[in-house]
């Protein structure tokens, strides 16, 4: 056997091996991948047990609320309904499109309904793990700012050929020689400074094109599983578009293979050839490519939604009532609460409810409202029993001053309260209210929020929660609001809370009680003691 024979047979042997031990190494990362996926749904985790840096969970949801203004959860609700603590403990999304879609659907831009897809995940173990799979190949290492990525990016026709100029170049070498390896060298030189200075333009644009490379490629296998929807479209048209995709991916890799690839890729300046190949076929077929990204968010959702149902301890499908405005509910609870109390209540009209600090009247509200939303977004409510009308849910509750504003606090309520009269459709509204102008003098805080609370209940589809420290709305208001309350009782040097709701309006009172029970001194107690006899 020649010496040539010998190398010739080392080196057929170094490939084979090689991909031998790639196809082991691929075999073992998707078995341990499938077992952690598995380990997921039993322990009742997410993927990902933190917040990436580059997270946008809001994107879709900015670019698109100008076209939903009529049916979002505004603002100022999902900050006093902590939204964003229930966003982060329901997301168990795979992809960062999952996680877009499903902040989006909470605040009420869409809604998850497919039951069947649902059940799917629920019980089928095989059928949820070679999803969950495929979605985990695509991952959130980007958060790919869709549909921006595939507009057109202005390029240069002159750029697009300067991967010609080293092939050219070995053409003259061999017509003469000194000359073309001149070129060759200019070109490689020229090709590599290029590339470096253009990639700086289109770099995210780069990651985004690699991230949509995985969407279109799990689309189609995941269209493929047995009880997966089926998707319209034509993917022979990205044909050839992952094996760019993989080739400038796999240069920027560790590796020595990827160390070579980087080489060809800035010397020809490939990258640049490529993004614009790839990003033309992009914007050319976007309406499927973006089909494709609706797919997958939708299918990542479902298993979110599955998965979010398993971790609650109480939950129900909510029943939906057209003939009138109501909350009927049974055993509801605050979502985010690990032991809350539940409560049973009919709201077919207006509430006032009235209690002490601290006895429940704010988290009460806050359930219902977090509920009315989690039924007409998730489909789901933390209660035995659910039925409602569906409608629009704003809340006033957790105002503050804003300093950069220069807003009072009192201002700041203001502001928070007129929204409430900005409809201009008869679609149904729930309003939930605390402690309404609560930052001005008493004479002017019950004639004013008397006068809102009046005006509220005479608009059409209007329905009211409404919770006040003022005893003196109870009376004022019985013919527009019923009347419930929380209490408490004292015992000694405690207090106790039962967090549950009565009919009636309130009849105790412990600010002044809990001077004593936090151990105030003693003269202070006793002078608000005898102080509140003259007030009242």
């Amino acid at each position: 056997m020649s010496i040539y024979q010998v190398y010739l047979f080392f080196v057929t042997g170094i490939i084979v091996v090689g991909f031998i031990l790639g196809f082991i190494v691929s075999l073992i990362t998707k078995k341990k991948l499938v077992a952690n996926i598995q380990r997921l749904w039993e322990d009742k985790k997410p993927s990902e047990e933190f917040i990436r840096p580059n997270a946008r969970f809001d994107y879709q949801f900015e670019l698109r609320r100008d076209n939903h203004t009529g049916s979002l959860v505004d603002d100022k609700t999902w900050s006093d309904l902590n939204f964003d603590t229930i966003f982060h403990r329901s997301n168990f999304n795979f992809t960062a499109i999952g996680e877009m879609k499903w902040y989006a659907t909470l605040r009420n831009m869409f809604s998850i309904q497919n039951d069947e897809l649902l059940e799917r995940f629920t019980n089928e173990a095989d059928f949820r793990t070679q999803v969950a799979y495929r979605l985990a190949l695509i991952g959130k290492v980007t958060y790919p700012l869709f549909p921006d990525q595939i507009a057109p990016i202005k390029r240069n026709n002159l750029f697009m050929l300067c991967p010609f100029l080293p092939l050219i170049s070995i053409v003259i070498a061999f017509i003469n020689p000194s000359v073309g390896i001149l070129f060759i060298l200019l070109s490689v030189l020229f090709n590599i400074g290029l590339s470096a200075i253009l990639k700086k333009s289109y770099n995210q644009d780069l990651m985004s094109l690699f991230y949509s490379a995985k969407v279109l490629k799990q689309s189609q296998l995941l269209s493929r599983i047995e009880g997966t929807p089926k998707i319209a479209v034509a993917f022979q048209h990205f044909k050839g578009l992952g094996f760019l995709v993989g080739f400038l991916s796999k240069a920027d890799s560790q590796s020595l293979g990827g160390a070579l690839m980087m080489l060809l890729k800035l010397s020809l300046m490939l990258d640049y050839f490529f993004f614009h190949i790839i990003q033309s076929t992009y914007y050319k077929y976007q309406n499927e490519l973006l089909e494709c990204y609706d797919y997958i968010s939708n299918l990542d959702n479902q298993y979110t939604l599955a998965m979010y149902r398993r971790t609650l301890d109480t939950y129900c499908e909510p029943i939906i009532v057209e003939t009138e405005q109501k909350v009927d509910f049974e055993n509801l609870i605050h979502p985010l609460l690990e032991d809350g109390v539940p409560n049973a209540l009919n709201v077919n009209q207006n509430i006032l409810l009235t209690g002490s600090n601290a006895s429940g009247k704010s988290t009460f509200m806050k359930a219902v409202a977090i509920n009315l939303i989690l039924a007409q977004t998730l489909n789901i409510a933390t209660a035995d029993k659910f039925m409602y009308k569906p409608g629009l849910v704003y809340s006033s509750m957790m105002n503050v001053d804003d300093i950069l504003s220069g807003d009072s606090y009192f201002m700041a309520e203001l502001k928070s309260i007129r929204r409430l009269f900005n409809r201009s459709d008869d679609s149904p509204v729930y309003c939930f209210i605390d402690e309404i102008f609560k930052g001005t003098n008493t004479a002017e805080r019950i004639a004013a929020s008397e006068s809102v609370l009046e005006y509220l209940s005479e608009q059409k589809e209007h329905r009211i929660i409404a919770a006040t420290h003022d005893i003196e709305h109870s009376e004022r208001l019985k013919r527009s609001y019923e009347n419930y309350h929380f209490n408490e009782s004292i015992e000694d040097y405690h207090i106790y809370f039962d967090y549950k709701i009565k009919k009636g309006k309130a009849n105790t009172r412990n600010a002044i009680e809990l001077l004593r029970i936090t151990q105030f001194p003693s003269d202070i107690y006793q002078r608000a003691k005898e102080y509140v006899k003259t007030i009242n």
